[in-house]
């Protein structure tokens, strides 16, 4: 098949892209950004272009069997306005200017990378039918994208969509939250409040482009909803000692949770002088106390394998640590 894929730069659409070309599959990534050193050129069989090309057609992409749209203003802690703005321009404006794209050049596939945070927070597992009433900004935008890919899939009856809901990703060149996690536990700082026992979905990048590709290749008319995450689910206190194993390092250590509430609104005190994040806060006590369970069984039983264990998704995680050489000592 012949993809475009939106985004493609970033670290899920890099390797999405590996993937993709490793299949057989060719086709154009975009970014905002040109191609250019010191990031790598696409892989054999692909080309890269600025979103901005090909949506004005200055580079040619009309032979696209599918998008796979990744572009994404990621969710922050603690938005400013000018972040609100820019969820709404990128994260709505952005999908529905792709939307508009394949309507305009005949494309009928379309595969929307959500995220769990479209849907309200819950206290037990969350599936597919779950309620879109985010609490987060981020979140609002996410669901209003969804939405508009579920009135473009509704315009005509030929058009495939999917929307896929992905756990938090973790994987080489991750720097996000489970990133800073890892690299608290690698570095023998407080990681766990109390004894950890929330549970959390996590996907490996590697299980999340296996996830795309399937869907992307096997869509069926209309529109699906898939969660993505690993196969099996852990607790904090589980996956921080799976990480510490992993990694040679000390056992996690952890914070009473009783210390930890009284921590937080120092946190967040802390956080509005310094203008830079605490490592504790009262949203992020709350983010660590909230259930985040996402089950992938619907994606399984459309004939999904998940290419990776978690065991095995973060060894590869810490391999790419380790070659930044950020923890030398607990890595070696």
């Amino acid at each position: 098949m012949n993809f475009l894929v939106t985004g493609a730069r970033g670290f899920v659409g890099r390797g999405l892209l590996d993937l993709l070309a490793a299949s057989g599959h060719c086709g154009v990534g975009t970014s905002r950004a040109t191609w250019a050193a010191p990031q790598p050129p696409p892989p054999v069989g692909w080309h890269g272009a600025t979103r901005a090309d090909v949506l004005m057609g200055l580079h040619d992409a009309a032979d696209t069997d599918a998008i796979v749209h990744l572009e994404v203003k990621q969710h922050t802690p603690r938005p400013t306005p000018d972040d609100i703005d820019e969820f709404d321009r990128v994260n709505v404006g952005g999908t529905r200017e792709w939307l508009d794209w394949a309507a305009r050049h005949g494309v009928q596939r379309f595969v929307f990378v959500s995220s769990i945070k479209a849907v309200a927070p819950g206290t037990g597992s969350q599936f597919e039918h779950a309620p879109l009433n985010p609490d987060t900004p981020y979140g609002r935008s996410k669901a209003l994208a969804e939405k508009s890919v579920r009135a473009w899939a509704n315009e005509d009856s030929r058009r495939m969509a999917v929307i896929l809901r992905p756990a938090p990703v973790y994987g080489p060149g991750n720097e996000a939250n489970l990133a800073a996690f890892v690299r608290q536990i690698l570095a023998g700082k407080p990681c766990l409040v109390g004894q950890g026992l929330t549970q959390k979905s996590i996907v490996s990048r590697g299980n999340l482009a296996s996830a795309i590709a399937l869907t992307a290749t096997h869509a069926a008319a209309g529109c699906e909803v898939f969660n993505v995450s690993d196969r099996e689910t852990l607790s904090l206190g589980q996956l921080a000692a799976l990480i510490a194993e992993l990694g040679h390092a000390p056992n996690p250590k952890r914070i009473p949770e009783r210390l930890a509430r009284l921590i937080a609104p120092l946190g967040d005190l802390i956080s509005l002088i310094a203008r830079r994040d605490f490592p504790l806060t009262t949203a992020r006590l709350k983010t660590i106390d909230e259930t985040s369970v996402f089950p992938c069984d619907k994606l399984v039983a459309s004939g999904f394998h998940h290419p990776q264990t978690t065991r095995e998704g973060l060894e590869e995680m810490l391999a790419w640590l380790h070659g930044q050489e950020a923890f030398p000592n607990s890595l070696n």
